[in-house]
């Protein structure tokens, strides 16, 4: 059989020779694109599962990262496969659910996968995922009864034991014990010659949920079973955190942890294109840029971004990115998962440090701090054992990111948004321009991302970086002018995307603005950005469309002269460019006024 994990094209899977023995979350399977590196590292970790040299491994990520759907491919792939591997996906769900249902639930849906197997027939390993299909021993016992597969009377006996145990009264642990041990004690079993594979979904679950009585870790169970090699287990944890404390508490040494990155450029890009087109959105290579960075290539929310929705606009532009992204985070999927994390950490921690904490890191995101620099920051009158337990439970939590005693804020920028919106009076974020900061964040996050994809040297790679970081500055400390910065922000995301027009021949490693320019009689421009060749002036008006008649003649005027005794007194030597923003237009007769000053106008 030849190997099934084929790449096509565009980030596209080869789904020649897959049959698919378990439902894809993904819906249509043409639809899962890209994490091409990821699936050939855990394609390569299974097929070693032959030769006995896989350990155990931890897959971590934080929701909507892809984790269940990767394990969902990887699944389907061996399955069709058929090369002595058998896959066994289990997912733990909340709700309490005691050890002896556990039990039963557990090894059942284990024996219908490996029956799927043998039989090559995948009703049976659809009901032993589906979980809302009710499983129980003497029911799948009669169900195996007339079939002639291999082990046969292994499983049967199997079956047997499992349901004299059933009818005893054993304490609750012992049942988890007996249910975590099925896999390697089938996979054992003289004459068997398959190997499992045991993809265990929210791992976290299985503490939090199962009731294992006076044993409250049952992930214990899995001690000497997480270091059989005929067996090895490939778990995910969507709260990281708790997932690596209880690996590094109650089973050391026994997993490899795999922290699942975001996509990469060229896979989230090829997969806002295909979402964009299913979904009928007019999306340019462009904008798909810019909802990658925004999204930080994390792939269930750039699929929550573009899923249609009441009252969420399509989306063919930058701003309308915008709207879409601000719907989500206000009222949609993501304000809701995001929502879930945060209550997990309310209940231990303060709980508007902890939105000012989160918040503040977010800002700064890829930066790093010791306590003691969040505690002078924000000014938080918390003694430093407490403010270092906050820290801790917000690490725990998948709220923040941690290395080497300091913290950061996740690769997650949505999180910041849904801050932004929720809770925009604890941060005293503008009330009356809230929209136009809400943008400029956003398109800063991705003059910063912009940024990064630049072929620069360190030297001009650092000074732009200290543009953008003063800028991001003054957008924090919240001085107004807000649409003054949003025109700021396009000439400067035109700077770095080449674009030409008004900012042609200035390098992205080369230029330097100031807002509101104050000249020495008095007078202000807007916007005064200087590249090494050329000169930008700006006037920014932010009036409303029933008061576009205030702009005048005079007023066109009145710019164009001050400009100009700029531009003599200081950039004598620089090409002038002068330009009047009008965020809602202008009124047609002042065209000519604009072309007798040589004057641009958006």
């Amino acid at each position: 059989m030849k190997k099934l994990l084929q790449i096509d094209k565009d980030g596209r899977w080869n789904l020649d020779g897959i049959e698919f023995a378990i439902e894809e979350r993904v819906g249509n399977p043409e639809n899962f694109i890209g994490r091409v590196a990821e699936l050939e590292y855990l394609y390569s970790w299974a097929d070693n599962i032959k030769q006995l040299i896989s350990r155990s491994v931890a897959f971590l990520g934080r929701r909507k990262i892809g984790k269940s759907l990767m394990l969902e491919r990887l699944y389907n792939i061996i399955y069709s496969e058929h090369k002595g591997i058998i896959p066994f996906y289990y997912e733990f769900t909340e709700g309490i659910r005691s050890g002896k249902n556990f039990f039963e639930d557990f090894t059942c849906r284990f024996y219908l996968q490996v029956i799927g197997y043998y039989t090559g027939d995948i009703t049976w390993n659809r009901r032993g995922v589906d979980q809302k299909i009710r499983v129980d021993f003497s029911t799948l016992q009669a169900q195996v009864e007339p079939l002639n597969i291999p082990h046969k009377v292994k499983i049967l006996s199997d079956l047997d034991e499992c349901m004299y145990m059933m009818k005893r009264d054993d304490a609750p642990y012992e049942y988890i014990i007996a249910a975590t041990a099925a896999p390697r004690s089938f996979a054992t079993t003289p004459g068997v010659k398959e190997r499992i594979v045991q993809m265990i979904d929210e791992f976290q679950y299985l503490n939090m949920y199962i009731d294992a009585g006076v044993e409250d870790k049952p992930c214990k169970a899995y001690m000497s079973t997480a270091e059989m090699k005929v067996a090895p287990l490939l778990i995910t944890g969507s709260l990281m955190g708790v997932v690596s404390e209880e690996l590094m508490r109650w089973l050391p040494q026994r997993f490899f942890e795999f922290i699942v990155p975001k996509m990469n450029d060229r896979e989230s890009i090829a997969m806002i294109s295909n979402y964009g087109k299913l979904y009928g959105h007019g999306i340019t290579p462009e904008i798909a840029e810019y909802i990658a960075y925004t999204t930080n290539h994390v792939p269930g929310r750039i699929v929550e971004l573009l899923t249609p929705k009441f009252g969420k606009t399509l989306i063919s532009t930058v701003e309308e990115a915008d709207q879409a992204l601000e719907y989500e985070v206000d009222r949609g999927a993501i304000k809701h998962d995001w929502d879930e994390y945060l209550s997990l950490a309310m209940d231990a921690v303060n709980d508007v440090n902890m939105r000012k904490i989160t918040f503040f890191l977010c800002q700064h995101e890829g930066q790093w701090f010791y306590p003691r620099d969040i505690k002078q920051a924000l000014s938080i009158e918390l003694d430093d054992q407490t403010l270092r337990k906050e820290l801790a439970l917000l690490y725990k939590y998948d709220i923040v990111e941690k290395t080497g005693g300091r913290y950061g804020g996740v690769f997650d920028r949505t999180l910041k948004k849904v801050l932004m919106k929720q809770y925009g009076d604890i941060f005293n974020l503008p009330v009356e321009e809230f929209d136009a900061y809400f943008r400029n964040d956003s398109m800063l996050d991705y003059l910063q991302e912009r940024m990064k994809h630049l072929e620069l040297g360190l030297a001009e790679a650092e000074e732009l970086r200290q543009t953008l970081s003063v800028l991001r500055g003054e957008h924090n400390n919240l001085k107004g002018h807000d649409y003054e910065r949003q025109v700021l922000l396009s000439l400067i995301k035109a700077i770095i995307d080449g674009e030409g027009g008004l900012t042609d021949g200035i390098k992205v490693t080369d230029f330097s603005y100031i807002l509101n320019y104050n000249l020495t009689s008095g007078e202000e421009i807007d916007i005064v950005l200087e590249g090494g060749q050329s000169v930008i002036m700006a006037e920014c008006k932010n009036y409303a469309p029933e008061y576009l008649h205030k702009i005048t003649e005079k007023m066109v005027g009145k710019f164009a002269d001050k400009a100009h005794r700029l531009h003599k007194d200081r950039f004598s030597g620089k090409k002038l460019r002068l330009v009047f923003f009008s965020k809602h237009g202008f009124e047609e007769k002042l065209k000519p006024t604009f072309e007798r000053h040589d004057m641009a106008f958006r």
